[in-house]
């Protein structure tokens, strides 16, 4: 009777598992538990990859920009009027409470970047939506998986940016409009969301052309009658969508006018941004003639997408999101200045879903045949193998284990140890994070070709002088002469840090005899990679740390050391030397 009872009850744990995979492989519509198991081990390796690069990826420039603007909103400075952005100011306005729970930590973008990555989440669900409405939640499961294991959306949907919230609350948009009959609260609520959009990101005009374009040729291509939509309605629904579209970002533009940096607000978000003939490498003159080549066989695809669907209601959800991304990708390409890989990050999860329909609806062509390649494609669909291929690719390209993120933070430690709150710094796009910045532009993109123009004025030299900048940082590109300047003045002392000062050079007619130039007034000292250095000081013995007013100083060596620097002196007592006169120093 025991060994019976310890068979039976031994048994039903194998048998329950099997149930459980195939109950959820039901409800997805899948072909069985293997292509669930396989679903599932994939996603489970898109989140660990997700995770494991997150603190590992080095940080882009425009992370550290984001930060710093939110690092001035949470001290009390007005972004745009104090510190220079060319963003919407929804996503810092959003992130300085946060900040100010933070503190200055010198891991705060790590910080910052798990924080959030619930939106990623969010994203995450909506393309499953969609995908379960458009076609099948089979559908929508594997379009989470082939989005999430593509190498340009994987890495770019973790980074700090604004884009990382601007995508979801797209898609968050998108889901709206396609996930019921179109009414004026659904209009509402779509336009709300796409009002965040624009309150996020300036970006979002070309959103709302796609929508507008892909929902015009839809309904034309579908026909008004079969939808029972009437022009009153449609007219109803898209003024109500109009309005709560410009609403946020119309409260926000007011507020920074009644607030006196209208002005500030208008050139950061607008005029410098519309920098006509911006870069021909980037975005080269033949490019414009992408759109007009590609979008009419857009349409057509859309047509046949349309004249495919079962009913009047899917064609349309169909077609509508097939020519959102259509009219997308190639007017970005066509139309749009400058370039970057985060532009993509609303596209890619739309197309990923009508890439998943499609590779769904062909497996079962493979399955067919009597070969083991056909007994494959029976148990495992074919978006599982195009999924597996960009999971190899993704560890291939940027190995997760390689941490390249902790040049950064080496960078803030060294701010935070270096320099006092009240200090300003010269750095290119706000990459200290913590400190003022003594140069308002910041060095991106179009700044620079406007420096080059001389549509602004680069005053980065004189403003660190003024402001007594003893700390400049350059991870990032710089205008020529606040380049030279950097060179000439700063002496490295790691982690990309530099501090100002000047290497002394012996007197050609006298070896002990050294002339330097002071730029900045400070607090120097005279140090030596070899020891203690001793002498007279513009005629005066030298005895520790003293104030040098800009212009020529002499000093008279009575050691004999070699490699002498005149260093600032809060540099020197907080154990910052040149990096010259130890190239083996490690990393913070």
């Amino acid at each position: 009777m025991a060994l019976e009872s310890t068979t039976s009850t031994s048994r039903p744990a194998p048998l329950r598992r099997r149930s459980l995979a195939q109950r959820c492989a039901d409800y997805f519509g899948m072909s069985g538990p293997a292509e669930f198991a396989a679903a599932a081990v994939l996603f489970a390796l898109m989140i660990a990859l997700k995770l494991a690069n997150m603190p590992h990826y080095r940080f882009d420039s425009d992370e550290s920009q984001h930060m710093h603007v939110i690092w001035a909103w949470a001290r009390g400075f007005v972004q745009y009027r104090d510190v220079f952005d060319n963003h919407m100011p929804l996503f810092q306005i959003m992130f300085a409470p946060i900040f100010g729970l933070i503190g200055d930590r010198a891991t705060i973008l790590y910080w910052m970047r798990f924080i959030l990555l619930p939106m990623y989440f969010v994203g995450a669900w909506c393309t499953y939506r969609i995908g379960e409405i458009l076609f099948s939640r089979r559908a929508g499961v594997w379009a989470i998986i082939l989005t999430g294991l593509f190498t340009k959306y994987h890495f770019a949907s973790f980074e700090f940016r604004t884009d990382n919230l601007w995508a979801p609350l797209w898609l968050l948009c998108v889901l709206t409009l396609v996930s019921g009959r179109l009414t004026v609260p659904r209009a509402l609520k779509a336009g709300l969301l796409l009002g965040f959009c624009f309150s996020v990101s300036m970006k979002s005009f070309l959103l709302l052309l796609a929508l507008l374009v892909g929902a015009s040729i839809a309904l034309f291509l579908v026909g008004r009658k079969k939808l029972g939509q009437s022009w009153p309605h449609l007219a109803r629904c898209t003024t109500a969508f109009f309005f709560t579209t410009f609403l946020v970002p119309g409260i926000i533009a007011a507020a920074f006018a009644l607030g006196g940096v209208w002005r500030e607000f208008y050139y950061c978000n607008f005029l410098h941004n519309l920098l006509p003939h911006l870069s021909r490498k980037n975005h080269p003159a033949w490019w414009i003639f992408i759109f007009p080549i590609v979008f009419p066989f857009v349409i057509y695809a859309a047509r046949l997408i349309v004249r495919a669907a079962p009913e009047p209601a899917l064609a349309f959800r169909r077609g509508f999101i097939f020519l959102v991304c259509g009219f997308y990708a190639p007017a970005l390409y066509s139309f749009w200045n400058l370039l970057t890989r985060q532009d993509d990050l609303p596209y890619y999860p739309l197309a990923f879903i009508l890439v998943s329909g499609g590779l769904l609806a062909i497996s079962p062509y493979f399955a067919r045949y009597d070969s083991r390649i056909g007994r494959y494609f029976r148990r495992i669909p074919l978006p599982a193998f195009v999924a597996l291929l960009e999971l190899i690719l993704l560890i291939a390209s940027r190995p997760f284990w390689i941490d390249r993120a902790r040049l950064e933070t080496g960078l803030l430690r060294g701010v935070l140890k270096l320099t006092d709150p009240g200090d300003y710094v010269l750095d290119c796009k706000g990459e200290t994070i913590f400190r003022q910045r003594c140069f308002w532009p910041v060095t991106e993109s179009i700044m620079l070709e406007r420096l080059a123009r001389h549509l602004v004025v680069d005053n980065a030299a004189a403003r660190a002088v003024e402001t007594r900048a003893c700390v400049a940082a350059m991870k990032g590109r710089m205008p020529l002469r606040a380049k030279q300047f950097i060179w000439k003045n700063y002496i490295s002392v790691g982690n990309d840090l530099r501090v100002v000062g000047r290497f002394l050079r012996p007197s050609p007619t006298d070896g002990r005899r050294m002339e330097f130039e002071v730029v900045i007034p400070a607090p120097y000292k005279i140090i030596a990679r070899d020891g203690p250095v001793t002498g007279t000081l513009d005629g005066t013995p030298y005895e520790g740390a003293r104030f040098l007013a800009p212009g020529e100083h002499t000093f008279v060596q009575t050691s004999s050391r070699t490699q002498l620097a005149a260093l600032w002196a809060r540099a020197v007592d907080r154990n910052f030397l040149p990096e010259k006169y130890f190239p083996r120093r490690p990393k913070w």
